[in-house]
């Protein structure tokens, strides 16, 4: 069987996902967690990460290791730094890229869902009045990016935490990498006084920082609820269009190794 690695940048991703998959079996590699699934002749990985470049690299690494996939699917959220960008637009990753000491580093590209699948896919979210497109996924690792988001000049780039570091380890063993993103929040417009830009970025890099600000601003506390619900709303309309686009992989490239005899 043909196998593809999904990396999930969290418990709530992963879980919605999940339950898209009536049939799953949970397993465990080192400290990370795995579901192992099959769709069509496909068989599936799922391996469960933090929300730090590190645990990315980590998990990418070892799920590699384990599996040989021949491709690799990193899904989770993002934040937007463009006005038109709204919450629960999805991203498809075009390249990856960090900011370290205000300079760009590292740019790898990243894979592209086909045309014809792409279409079947934008017509599902224009139904649910959400929209797909291509950008750069810039992946924070301090407060600079955040800070200084309003510089930042890319196609559609939005800032997310794993995604560079799963396509580091990805590109040096030439196993390719899509990145799904789903918008929470919109720095452009709510700053990064925001619960998304303090739990999902901050307080995995600098927890004193994110404290602080907490205390400064407790009235954000307020907004817990509409916090956890925007990022579960956001989190399944994710793994609804990654569960229908898996689907149509595995079943194209089925159809394609039958009619022309090669391999992905």
């Amino acid at each position: 069987m043909k196998i593809i690695g999904l990396i999930a940048s969290g418990k709530i991703e992963a879980c919605t996902f999940l339950k898209n998959i009536s049939v799953k079996k949970k397993l465990k590699l080192r400290q990370f967690d795995v579901y192992y699934f099959k769709l069509n002749t496909y068989e599936f990985f799922l391996i469960i990460c933090d929300k730090t470049l590190i645990s990315a690299r980590l998990a990418t690494s070892l799920l590699i290791d384990k599996v040989s996939p021949l491709l690799i699917v990193s899904f989770g959220i993002a934040g937007a730094i463009e006005e038109d960008v709204r919450i629960g637009d999805i991203i498809c990753g075009n390249s990856t890229t960090m900011i370290e000491n205000g300079v760009f580093e590292q740019y790898i590209s990243l894979s592209i869902i086909p045309s014809d699948i792409r279409k079947f896919l934008l017509n599902q979210l224009i139904e649910n009045k959400k929209r797909i497109f291509g950008g750069t996924i810039i992946t924070v690792n301090g407060e600079q990016a955040i800070l200084d988001h309003s510089k930042i000049k890319f196609n559609h780039p939005v800032l997310d935490m794993e995604t560079l570091g799963v396509a580091q380890v990805a590109s040096h063993r030439r196993i390719p990498v899509l990145s799904l993103r789903g918008i929470t929040h919109n720095l452009a417009v709510q700053a990064d006084t925001n619960l998304h830009t303090l739990f999902d970025f901050t307080w995995y890099y600098d927890k004193g920082l994110a404290k602080s600000k907490l205390l400064t601003q407790p009235w954000l506390l307020f907004r817990l609820i509409d916090f956890y619900r925007t990022k579960i709303k956001v989190s399944t309309q994710v793994s609804g269009t990654l569960y229908s686009m898996l689907q149509l992989l595995s079943f194209d490239y089925q159809k394609q190794n039958e009619d022309h005899d090669y391999q992905i």
